[in-house]
């Protein structure tokens, strides 16, 4: 069995896309200046005890929520969060977001570089939709820095509901996961 022991430092790009249907996605767009992504596995657990010890561990999980930063604010990356409804005309380009819009679900995929540049970790969250305040911090002498979580449900048998995978060499970011 191969070595899947490696090391990785950085996020190095996110892009997304609109979910359509299982495993068939929009155009895939890249969020410019990634700056953080903090993935967790949501679980419920439960323990069995009697006889003063555990009997048994049950374990599943849930979901997964991924936080994003990014160093841009971006009005077709919001769109694509937030539903509603994006135009533009010669002098300026107007995201209008009301309480009628259905929030979309997209998918999201991230890439991670290996130390010393060896190795490349992708991961994918297929379907998913914001689930935490979307945040638009502003502060004197300070970048603002778009912040947002999302929570990604099952999609289905070809993609789960989170996919990670490792390639030997640099690849770029796909949707879905790029097999080749």
């Amino acid at each position: 069995m191969a070595n899947l022991i490696t090391y990785h430092r950085g996020i190095r790009g996110l892009a997304m896309a609109t979910w359509t249907a299982e495993n068939s996605y929009g155009t895939l767009y890249p969020i410019t200046g990634a700056r953080g992504a903090n993935l967790q596995w949501v679980v419920e657990s439960d323990e069995l005890r009697g006889d003063d010890v555990v009997l048994d561990r049950y374990t599943t999980m849930v979901s997964a929520t991924l936080s994003i930063q990014e160093a841009s604010i971006d009005l077709n990356v919001l769109d694509m969060w937030l539903g509603g409804t994006l135009v533009s005309n010669a002098n300026y380009y107007d995201l209008k977001v009301s309480d009628a819009d259905n929030v979309p679900y997209i998918a999201i995929v991230g890439h991670i570089v290996g130390s010393g540049g060896v190795g490349d970790l992708h991961f994918l969250l297929p379907k998913a939709k914001l689930a935490g305040n979307l945040q638009l911090n502003a502060a004197v002498d300070s970048y603002m820095i778009p912040q947002a979580d999302f929570q990604g449900v099952q999609e289905g048998p070809i993609n789960g509901m989170l996919r990670l995978r490792h390639y030997n060499a640099y690849h770029p970011l796909a949707l879905p996961l790029a097999t080749t």
